[in-house]
């Protein structure tokens, strides 16, 4: 699995999506649909899956963030 950015209209909405090999072809099918990307990058909302996701397998995160 892995998040994609689809561009509808213009704007960005961010996805998990599965690939599944069938034969000589590959599919992939979208697994949830998170929102628009802007809105998840203002509102922190990214961020916060993200360190989620970090949580559960056990890694850290660094913040590579330019400084302001």
């Amino acid at each position: 699995m892995f998040f994609r950015v689809k561009k509808i209209g213009g704007r960005g909405y961010l996805q998990v999506v599965e690939n599944k090999r069938l034969g000589a072809t590959v599919e992939q099918r979208v697994i949830a649909s998170l929102g628009r990307l802007d809105h998840l990058i203002e509102s922190g909302k990214l961020a916060a899956l993200v360190a989620s996701g970090a949580k559960l397998v056990g890694r850290k995160l660094v913040d590579v963030s330019p400084e302001s």
